[in-house]
């Protein structure tokens, strides 16, 4: 026997992994997210934009709704909720995360103003629209896609002149502290706060 087939018949051969209930995966994936389950997440970033905009907690709402308007990037690019005003509203409101993280950094201010809390409004807006559209196993794959997107542009590979913003969603996909910092990477500049306690 060569040495190569000595190897081949050493080398343990793991059987693939068979759902004995495929077709119940497959149906429960394409069920449309539950209406509980979509209220229950829109209350959740509701009540984050409206804090933030109160100044309470901001810090951790900032990270809520970086990963919101990463999550509506992402649905857009699947098809749901997509389109030039769905961009714009997402852009509108990725900017105004930016805008306000670069005044804290600089300042120590969390202040919005009129025009980000309207942009983070109609984010809340778009993201509902999104998640009633939505189904399991998109939604899953959506989380999956951003989880990447996040851990590539905290790598250095956002395209050039984009601003992306980075929540919580970025901590998951590059194995960092949950207690991860906000991060907004711009088309010049990377402002980074200090890790939250």
């Amino acid at each position: 026997m060569s040495r190569r087939a000595r190897i081949r018949s050493q080398h343990v051969r793991r059987t693939p992994h068979v759902a004995l209930n495929a077709w119940q995966i497959a149906i429960n994936g394409a069920c449309k997210l539950s209406d509980k389950n979509v209220a229950g997440h829109i209350a959740l970033i509701t009540r984050a934009k409206d804090e933030f905009a109160q100044g309470i907690s901001c810090d951790q709402h900032w990270l809520s709704l970086a990963d919101t308007a990463n999550m509506a990037t992402t649905l857009a690019t699947m098809g749901l909720g997509a389109g030039p005003d769905a961009d714009e509203t997402i852009a509108r409101a990725q900017i105004a995360l930016a805008d306000v993280q670069h005044r804290h950094a600089e300042r120590g201010s969390w202040t919005l103003y009129a025009d980000e809390i309207d942009a983070l409004h109609w984010l809340v807006r778009l993201h509902a629209v999104q998640l009633a559209a939505c189904s399991y196993s998109e939604f899953a794959r959506a989380f999956d896609l951003t989880v990447e997107r996040a851990s590539q542009a905290l790598a250095g590979n956002a395209a050039p002149g984009a601003t992306v913003t980075v929540g919580e969603v970025g901590a998951v996909g590059s194995q960092l502290d949950r207690r991860a910092r906000p991060v907004v990477i711009g088309p010049r500049k990377r402002w980074q706060t200090e890790t939250l306690r």
